[in-house]
């Protein structure tokens, strides 16, 4: 009995030690626009540093294992991310935290501006990544992305361009949520588009080169009655006849003047 109330002791103390070093550090970003993650901080928690509007830049330790959804969302000064160069497990490029052999994009600053070009060897985007980067007007996925996760342009209210790669299968719940694309081309290879991916959006016409419809989640698109669906041909009434794809207000033939030159 005596073990295992020293045990619990033990496991209290580490709870308690655990959630003091989150205080400190969330109170530490409160007041300074330069924020540096205690060494010997293993974890970030989700939404760590949440609506912290005074933050300029995050340093992360080589001791952080992982990282959490949401951390610095809403940080709309914060501009640079630096990780540790001896962290195993992430590295910063240009501000932006990648996992250590650069294949997945973690996490973008809210800070960041203008255009942003995802580097050819990331294939991978976590959940939530460039949320509520609000300045971010264009996105350049490269080829080799086949999934945009949940969440991952969530909120980046100033998002007006980004390329849908050849390749891509699949588009998560509220991945454009609240930005103002208009005109999105959907490449041959998509799969699924899930819950509410394009709602609170701007997107007035949709492009496809697909004649048999691939499925769709939940109110996928806001607005769908003024949103253009423009199809080949062939396939004119297997969308018109879908149950969800043809709820588009207007329906057309691809070949119409009003639509974008398809890459």
């Amino acid at each position: 009995m005596r073990y295992i109330l020293l045990a619990l002791a033990c496991i209290t103390f580490s709870y308690v030690k655990a959630q003091e070093e989150q205080e400190v550090v969330a109170e530490e970003a409160a007041i300074n626009g330069d924020v540096i993650i205690p060494a010997g901080q293993t974890s970030i928690p989700d939404s760590a540093y949440y609506k912290n509007t005074e933050m300029t830049s995050l340093t992360i330790p080589a001791s952080v294992e992982t990282i959490g959804n949401n951390v610095v969302d809403h940080c709309f000064k914060l501009v640079y991310i630096t990780v540790d160069a001896e962290n195993p497990h992430f590295k910063s490029v240009g501000g932006v935290v990648y996992s250590k052999d650069g294949k997945t994009l973690i996490l973008c600053p809210p800070g960041k501006t203008g255009e942003f070009v995802i580097p050819a060897q990331s294939t991978t985007i976590a959940p939530y990544a460039f949320r509520t980067c609000k300045k971010i007007t264009s996105i350049v996925l490269p080829e080799g992305i086949t999934e945009i996760p949940d969440g991952a342009f969530m909120g980046c209210w100033g998002l007006e361009k980004i390329n849908l790669p050849q390749g891509l299968k699949r588009i998560g719940k509220h991945a454009f949520d609240g930005t103002i694309v208009q005109k999105m081309n959907m490449p041959t290879t998509m799969e699924y588009i899930d819950d509410e991916a394009f709602i609170n959006t701007s997107l007035v016409e949709v492009n496809l080169r697909v004649t048999q419809p691939f499925a769709l989640g939940e109110n996928v698109f806001s607005e769908i009655h003024v949103t253009r669906l423009n199809v080949p041909s062939a396939g004119l009434q297997n969308f018109k006849k879908d149950p969800k794809w043809g709820k588009f207000g207007r329906i057309t033939p691809t070949h119409s003047y009003w639509t974008v030159k398809l890459p």
